[in-house]
């Protein structure tokens, strides 16, 4: 009983620091989690309900900070966050990193911003395509998955980072962040890549215009 008292206890303090950092808006949590980028090797993300942050346009971004704050009741530092999220992105283009981002497609389905940003969001998907040391994938809504997929998250060499509404989980026990990994590799299994990411990518773009 008390061991389960004690890792109840640290989660919650993890939720309290998360909504305090929150706090002074959303710059400060850009900040940090670009810190931890820059120093891991390897990223490996899978995004379920949004876009990721490395590959969010400006405009996307935006609407995304907007909506968290007022959700959140944080200060809206909205042009400051927006900054350093795309400063982040710089690592998209350092040639000694693993990169892999994987998102569903239904996370540009249910749109969160209006048809001109999603649009101009999709494109901007199709370029990151392209890009030499960036990984990304589509998980197409018709095809079956490997696993339930509870959540998205990101592993950071041997850190796994879980967000949700109001609060972020560190996982750094070796057990859990291997089925973690093992989860990704999975999932990969089924992704859309390459021209059939493209392909779907086209085919969502056309209904925004």
């Amino acid at each position: 009983m008390s061991d389960g008292t004690g890792r109840q206890q640290a989660i919650s303090s993890e939720q309290v620091a998360w909504r305090s950092q929150l706090q002074d808006g959303h710059r400060v949590a850009q900040v940090r989690i670009g810190g931890l980028e820059q120093q891991a090797s390897v990223i490996r993300g899978v995004s379920l309900n949004v876009v990721p942050g490395l590959l969010q346009t400006a405009d996307y971004a935006r609407t995304v900070f907007e909506e968290q704050a007022d959700l959140l009741d944080v200060p809206r530092d909205l042009d400051e966050s927006v900054r350093e999220r795309l400063r982040r992105q710089e690592v998209l283009y350092s040639p000694d990193k693993r990169i892999e981002i994987l998102i569903a497609e239904v996370a540009l389905l249910h749109s969160v911003a209006s048809r001109a940003v999603m649009a101009g969001q999709v494109d901007r998907l199709g370029m990151a395509l392209g890009l030499p040391n960036v990984r990304v994938g589509l998980l197409p809504v018709s095809r079956q998955l490997p696993h339930v997929v509870l959540h998205g998250y990101w592993i950071l060499d041997d850190q796994v980072l879980v967000e949700n509404i109001t609060a972020e989980l560190r996982i750094t026990d070796p057990d859990q962040v291997g089925i973690y990994r093992k989860l990704t590799d999975q999932l990969w299994s089924v992704a859309a890549q390459g021209d059939e990411a493209r392909a779907i990518l086209s085919r969502i773009a056309g209904t925004f215009r």
